[in-house]
């Protein structure tokens, strides 16, 4: 099923992915089902979309350093 060489890294990187969009999904319907007003929900949306891009650059550098190796 996975490659011995490898086939770890891959099944953990596929973990991590799965439970950081899991993440994002969950953060978004929570803050779609909160009850704001316009202004205050974008400006949330907005903050949480730049957390969000913010860590997804920090994975991606993390992942890179541990496959590079």
């Amino acid at each position: 099923m996975f490659r011995r060489n490898g086939g770890n890294n891959h099944k953990a990187g596929s973990v991590i992915t799965s439970l950081l969009v899991g993440g994002l999904v969950g953060a978004g319907l929570a803050m779609l089902f909160t009850p704001h007003s316009g202004k205050r929900m974008r400006r949330r949306i907005t903050d949480m979309a730049e957390d969000a891009r913010d860590y997804a650059t920090h994975v991606q550098k993390n992942l890179s350093r541990i496959y590079s190796r």
